[in-house]
């Protein structure tokens, strides 16, 4: 088995060698992680400056760019294979309900998604004294299923784990919007004002069944993502729209 992983906390994270010494045994690990942190940096990508790519040991490089940089990098440019399966994380907090569409974590997983490679992101829900072990245990074990079971083409899993103890697992949807975005306001010492985003998040309102739920009752949360964003059922309907407005003097 070959493995490629990333993350979005950067190549020095304690997450990332935390998986890569739980997967090593499982076969050959490639490493292409960003040179810096990169959270909440979603699917971007470098287009107005070169790219880089510094090799920092064996099977390991750090890329100058977004996670999604690393894994096209990765991809298409220094390896002559795809990947058996792509491991982004570990995060260093939690990618739950539209957090996804942010995530860096999310978007290592979704663009080998997008080349036909089954891919797993995983996070721990916590941000502070983090022990990353449980987690990279767990994403070991799931990563043989996954591999040997695969997974339909655009379709990655997003895993997020409790910390510091689990119990149990759950396969979930993606939660609805439960956040209350803010903008924390401070200043600077000349008195000017500057915001740091953050949000409130009452977990009491996640639905049954969804990844902010499970985690919230202390169960990992599996979460299958696809990235088609196609509203299919929509399609029908708006050709008749279509159909309409041409008709239109």
């Amino acid at each position: 088995m070959r493995i490629l992983i990333t993350n979005d906390d950067g190549i020095g994270a304690p997450g990332l060698a935390a998986l890569e010494k739980a997967v090593s045994s499982l076969g050959e690990v490639f490493v292409f992680a960003p040179l810096v942190e990169q959270s909440g940096s979603s699917r971007g990508i470098t287009l107005r400056r070169p790219l880089r790519f510094h090799k920092v040991g064996e099977r390991r490089y750090s890329v100058d760019g977004t996670p999604a940089d690393a894994v096209m990098m990765a991809l298409c440019l220094v390896l002559d294979f795809h990947p058996d399966l792509v491991l982004s994380g570990i995060n260093n907090g939690p990618n739950l309900g539209e957090n996804v569409f942010y995530s860096g974590t999310v978007a290592g997983a979704a663009e080998a998604a997008k080349h036909g490679i089954p891919a797993i992101a995983v996070s721990v829900a916590e941000r502070e004294n983090l022990d990353f072990g449980p987690a990279a245990a767990f994403t070991a074990e799931l990563a043989v299923h996954v591999v040997e079971q695969g997974l339909p083409p655009g379709v990655a899993l997003n895993v997020n784990v409790p910390h510091p103890r689990y119990e149990g697992v759950e396969v979930t949807r993606q939660s609805r919007k439960i956040s209350r975005n803010l903008m924390v306001e401070g200043h600077d010492p000349r008195g000017r004002p500057h915001y740091w985003m953050d949000e409130q998040i009452p977990l009491e309102t996640a639905e049954p069944g969804s990844d902010y739920a499970a985690v919230r009752d202390g169960r990992i949360s599996i979460t299958p993502l696809r990235f088609d964003n196609t509203a299919e059922d929509l399609i029908p309907n708006l050709r008749t729209w279509v159909t309409a407005a041409r008709r239109s003097p």
